[in-house]
């Protein structure tokens, strides 16, 4: 393999140190611009002595081979299940860093392969799982796992963000069934896989053109095609999906629905996702302030759920 910073993916430093068994992939430090130099090869038991030394170094950050990557998120896989089954075995940060690595590795692998399988729907149980938990323990959480995914693609950012809202909302206007609040969460989670179908990237278009417009229109039941064909996934989260972008005033997409058609669920993910839209920086304008992304939802009457909204606001801006 050439020594070329396109063939190393950086990997968990914390997740790394949690590793109690031999290796199944090698471990490699970055010495310089393009160089990289093996640690640990596969089979080794991790030397905590030596990552002590490194540490003190200041390296902070460890690499594998992008052949080997998959590896690494196998053992990223295995430490969903488990924080899904013993949370209380994790540190916190442990616990976030374990949630931003799944998270990544589950939605990069939707966007490669343009489809969710029974692998990637457990991995997404687990990410919501996981943040549900941490939510219920603290919701400032939020920010320390948003904080971790500050330098991942917008699209990646966006579905853990919408997600996580989602929950805090479901959960601010008294949704205490903990599969329906799963739902809510895993409906904000996929909520825009069908994006991954367009022949264009949404996030590089400050203004879409009328053809690409109707493209866009298409997502929702792109993203309810790429769900139907997972048979462990409820239809409730399938609804979420195809029912995001709908509107109370019969003026959304793709089937104009108006009030009472719409799915309830789908309505809180739908200002989860206009709200995480609108504090995040997009590649064509800055990030608007919570105060302001609210008052540009409320100025959009008739898009939103006036109840939902009355609910975000009160959440992000309780002293209003």
């Amino acid at each position: 393999m050439e020594n070329n910073e396109d063939n190393y993916i950086d990997i968990s430093f914390a997740l790394l140190k949690r590793l109690n068994r031999p290796l199944i992939f090698d471990v490699y430090v970055k010495r310089g611009t393009k160089s990289f130099s093996k640690i640990f090869k596969k089979g080794d038991l991790l030397d905590f002595d030596r990552i002590r030394l490194y540490e003190e170094k200041g390296v902070d950050v460890f690499y594998v081979t992008e052949e080997e990557h998959s590896l690494y998120c196998i053992y990223v896989e295995k430490l969903g299940d488990v924080l899904n089954a013993k949370a209380e075995t994790f540190k916190p940060s442990e616990a976030h860093e374990i949630l931003k690595e799944l998270s990544t590795h589950t939605i990069t692998e939707i966007q490669n392969t343009l489809e969710v399988n029974d692998n990637s729907l457990n991995n997404a149980k687990n990410v919501v799982d996981g943040c549900i938990k941490r939510i219920t323990k603290d919701p400032k959480n939020v920010v320390k796992v948003l904080k971790l995914l500050s330098n991942q693609p917008y699209q990646l950012k966006h579905a853990v963000s919408v997600s996580m809202f989602s929950v805090l909302l479901a959960i601010a206007d008294g949704i205490e069934s903990d599969l329906n609040i799963q739902s809510i969460g895993l409906g904000g989670f996929f909520h825009d896989i069908g994006i991954g179908q367009l022949t264009f990237d949404p996030e590089d278009m400050k203004v879409l053109t009328p053809e690409q417009r109707k493209e866009m229109w298409r997502h929702p039941e792109l993203g309810k095609e790429m769900l139907d064909q997972v048979k462990g996934i409820k239809s409730d989260v399938i609804q979420i999906v195809l029912q995001h972008h709908e509107q109370p005033n019969g003026h959304g997409y793709p089937n104009g629905l108006r009030g009472p058609e719409i799915y309830y669920p789908a309505k809180i993910v739908a200002i989860a996702d206009a709200f995480c839209s609108l504090i995040s920086k997009r590649s064509y304008r800055d990030a608007f302030s919570i105060s302001e992304a609210v008052l540009k939802l409320k100025e959009d009457a008739g898009k939103y759920d006036k109840k939902i909204l009355e609910t975000l606001t009160k959440l992000v801006l309780p002293n209003l």
